[in-house]
């Protein structure tokens, strides 16, 4: 039950608060959570295994590497963690409590809250959403707001003992938009020299910018997370900047068809449910969405399974398309991340394109059915068919618009030759210019 403020995901129809992002981390606090971890043993450059349980891959550590050695990473194609790369961080030294106390604490947001259960990691529309300020919710994660009367605003109600909180995939350029000196706290500068000498990033990842104009920032409790999925875009570098988080990757999809899958944890794709440019997984075969960990049975190891815990002052490589799963392991955590552009995302553009249009025709046939045969919201499953934030398109038309954009980045300046073909087709089967809810026979069928 939430106060009148919150609104319910997943089933309500009413319109969720967006978050400032569009796209489409016991006790009392401890020094060693917020400060980076010196490790005499790394040289400089020089790559060393972690120490993990003997039953998963080793993820190569690094210290302070070079461009060059950096770049030499990259191309692998392996996930791999990175020291000393954030020295230069003003953000590194950002707490809750700083941040509630800073001019920082004024913008505002939105913040994702799950009952506490262990073991699991929910999706996005399992969840109760609330508007608050950066300050109210570093006070709640400070343990502030566990209490009405305490000055945590809409959080009050929901106690820190009870509860995790998650303010996520939060862009920086439009969350401090009134206190753009934040953007400068951050400096991928290193790790762009590395990549635009990489073949795995795309030639135009140069221009990317080096402050947090394009970065994201991941603010949360322990125990809040994201379930296993991967990215259908770029490849991605995530800065630890306070406290920690336990990373379980494993690599994509057509390295496992390659390697003729793996018994101990058959990671399948699904679309549900639907978000842009995130493929969710599901672990069984029955077509029905779960909401898998990355961990396997003690009994049967997986052989495919990296696990990492990543510290403050640490930076980790996830390589396109790996799946993986996150989970706050501190008290809470503070996490900024980057995603550069890989050189296949122009090809996987008109993929998800495509995936866009047969989704959106499809929920809105769905839901128009639900409505006619009053239907209750409930049948829908309990993460949604679409995630709470992401926005489906008004019309077939719309969503043509943008697989016609994606096809003619493809072809080049003149555009595909087959485009107008691919398009009416598309329209045949979309019932395209139509609006939601009109010409409802083609647009089902489709």
């Amino acid at each position: 039950v939430a106060p009148a403020p919150v609104t319910r995901a997943g089933h309500s129809r009413e319109r969720i608060p967006p978050r400032v992002a569009t796209r489409r981390g016991q006790g009392r606090p401890r020094r060693s959570d917020f400060m980076p971890r010196p490790d005499a043993r790394a040289a400089s450059g020089t790559a060393r295994p972690t120490r993990g349980p003997p039953t998963h891959p080793s993820v190569v550590r690094v210290h302070s590497p070079s461009v060059s050695n950096l770049s030499s990473l990259i191309a692998t194609g392996e996930p791999f963690v990175a020291s000393g790369l954030l020295s230069g961080w003003a953000a590194l030294g950002w707490t809750p409590r700083g941040l509630a106390s800073s001019p920082l604490g004024a913008a505002e947001t939105c913040v994702r809250l799950h009952r506490i259960a262990p073991l699991a990691v929910p999706f996005e529309g399992e969840g109760v959403y609330v508007q608050a300020t950066l300050a109210e919710f570093g006070r709640w994660l400070e343990g502030g707001g566990s209490r009405a009367g305490l000055d945590g605003g809409n959080l009050s109600a929901f106690p820190r003992s009870e509860y995790t909180g998650y303010c996520d995939y939060q862009e920086m350029a439009a969350l401090f938009a009134s206190e753009p000196d934040a953007l400068a706290a951050v400096d991928w500068s290193h790790v762009l020299a590395a990549a635009h000498l990489s073949e795995v990033v795309a030639s135009g990842a140069d221009s990317h910018a080096a402050d947090g104009s394009r970065s994201t920032l991941w603010l949360g409790s322990e125990g809040a997370g994201t379930p296993a999925h991967y990215d259908a875009y770029g490849v991605n570098f995530v800065a630890q900047c306070a406290g920690a988080k336990r990373w379980r990757l494993s690599p994509p999809p057509s390295c496992e068809r390659e390697r003729g899958g793996d018994a101990a944890w058959p990671l399948r794709p699904t679309r549900v449910p639907y978000e842009e440019s995130s493929v969710f997984a599901r672990s069984d075969d029955s077509g029905r969405s779960s909401c898998p960990q990355l961990s396997c049975p003690s009994s049967r190891p997986s052989s495919w399974l990296y696990e990492v815990e990543l510290c403050a002052g640490e930076t980790l490589f996830v390589p396109r398309h790996w799946w993986h799963a996150v989970v706050t392991t501190s008290r809470h955590s503070l996490s900024i991340n980057t995603w550069l552009e890989a050189a296949q995302d122009t090809a996987e553009r008109v993929r998800e394109a495509v995936v866009r249009l047969l989704a959106s025709a499809l929920i809105r046939a769905a839901r128009r059915a639900m409505s006619a045969e009053d239907l209750r919201p409930a049948e829908e499953p309990a993460c949604g068919w679409v995630n709470p934030t992401e926005q489906l398109s008004e019309s077939a038309g719309d969503d043509l618009a943008l697989l016609s954009g994606a096809v003619a980045r493809v072809g080049g300046a003149g555009g595909s030759p087959r485009l107008p073909e691919i398009t009416r087709d598309l329209e045949r089967l979309g019932g395209a210019g139509g609006e939601a809810g009109a010409g409802g026979g083609g647009e089902a069928g489709g």
